[in-house]
């Protein structure tokens, strides 16, 4: 195959050069997961499960990959009823999630005083009780229901530590 040059002056290139052009929008590739609005309500699903209503910044990513499979929410709740670990987590600290945090504090849902723990706001907790009345997030919620009582940061630093009580 030889490739010839385009003459410029050639008025059939020129025609199809011409030609209207249609852009149609498409889907956003962004996996439903880590879209922006899902994982706000997310973290402020997280927040309400831990310990007096606060989230270190650790207990967060700790608690939103655990909800990314049945597997590390079983892992959580071993860790939760003092059953030993039997395989070593690997927990993934993930940007996203620290995109989604700033976008919750920007949009007043969620609180912090300077590194401190992350807190619901009023509004925050307004909104949470909305995404729980519109039955959204239902996987999210009943994993975060089969762990016994509130998440601790002792519970978190245990799972990444890897050590038995």
């Amino acid at each position: 195959m030889s490739e010839q040059p385009i003459e410029l002056d050639d008025s059939a290139v020129l025609d199809w050069l011409n030609a209207p052009m249609n852009f149609t929008a498409r889907a956003d590739p962004i996996s439903p997961d880590f879209r922006p609005e899902r994982r706000v309500a997310v973290c402020m699903l997280i927040v309400d499960k831990s310990r007096a209503g606060k989230a270190s910044w650790k207990a967060m990513h700790v608690l939103s990959w655990a909800l990314q499979s049945p597997k590390r929410v079983e892992m959580l709740t071993n860790l939760k009823s003092g059953t030993d670990l039997l395989d070593m987590p690997v927990v993934r600290f993930e940007p996203a999630l620290d995109r989604a945090l700033d976008l919750a504090r920007g949009l007043g849902f969620l609180a912090r005083d300077g590194g401190g723990p992350f807190e619901l706001t009023v509004a925050g907790r307004d909104a949470l009780a909305e995404v729980r009345d519109a039955g959204v997030l239902e996987l999210e919620v009943a994993a975060l229901a089969a762990v016994n009582g509130k998440v601790s940061n002792r519970d978190v630093e245990r799972l990444l530590e890897w050590r038995s009580r």
